[in-house]
């Protein structure tokens, strides 16, 4: 069983910054308010939230960059809070009115809607999941790829790591941005960028991110997204607990 895996392609979106070439150039987009989320349909679009918009978004942007069939990949998706937006503001419709909450929102509040959206929108009858585990969520999605592409179950996986704004009166919890970043890894060094060891518990390099960007819970993938780019090597941290072993493409490898 082997004990890395390999990174072949990303994706990110957050207002402003539409894609990863966008983030890595520091550059911006003041246009792209919303992602674009091509492969959903209009009508099932309508009254998902930005996090469901921006998950399902990042995901198509990695497998497209990694050349992955879109109903064929396994998914994982990430995300500490979840549908938070949405979950508080059926609250509210509870607290005023006729208290009757909206069916079109509450069938968009469970952790997994996209997921959901994203399998159905794809044509994707494979291995996917929601993930939420505190501060440690990206560092738990990716135990959960590397266990399922060394095991052998997988060959191929998309994790994506996604946060949207918590709305009043819980954002003082956490000023965070929206921010959703994804990346596809594999078994096959075919396009490796970088290798992966298998997330362990420990104290890693932390590398300066945008300061928008500190403390939200994909603040280690874009700190991986900024190694990789950079050709670094070495442990990263993935958040305040746990790290991951970052290596070299396989063509950069030294020979004996």
């Amino acid at each position: 069983m082997s004990a890395t895996i390999h990174v072949t392609g990303f994706g990110l979106w957050s207002p402003g910054i539409p894609s990863v070439a966008t983030y890595l150039a520091r550059g911006r987009d003041d246009a792209a308010e919303r992602p674009a989320c091509e492969i959903v349909q209009s009508r099932m679009k309508r009254a998902t939230s930005l996090l469901t918009q921006m998950s399902v978004e990042v995901m198509t942007q990695a497998a497209r960059d990694a050349g992955y069939r879109l109903d064929e990949v396994a998914t994982i998706f990430g995300s500490t809070h979840g549908e938070i937006q949405i979950a508080v503001e059926q609250m509210q419709m509870m607290q005023e009115g006729s208290g009757v909450v909206s069916p079109a929102r509450f069938k968009n509040s469970v952790h997994n809607t996209a997921a959901g959206l994203f399998s159905i929108s794809a044509g994707n009858r494979g291995f996917n999941t929601a993930i939420a585990a505190g501060e440690h969520t990206f560092a738990m999605s990716l135990l959960e790829a590397w266990t399922l592409l060394t095991s052998g179950e997988q060959a191929r996986v998309l994790v994506s790591i996604a946060e949207e704004p918590l709305p009043p009166p819980i954002a003082r919890c956490s000023e965070h941005v929206a921010l959703a970043v994804a990346l596809a890894l594999s078994t096959d060094p075919a396009g490796s960028r970088a290798t992966l060891s298998c997330p362990a518990p420990g104290e890693g390099k932390r590398r300066h991110v945008p300061p928008a960007f500190r403390g939200h819970s994909a603040e280690g993938a874009l700190g991986l997204l900024d190694a990789i780019d950079a050709g670094e090597e070495g442990s990263f941290a993935l958040d305040d607990g746990w790290l991951v072993e970052l290596g070299p493409r396989p063509d950069r490898v030294a020979s004996p």
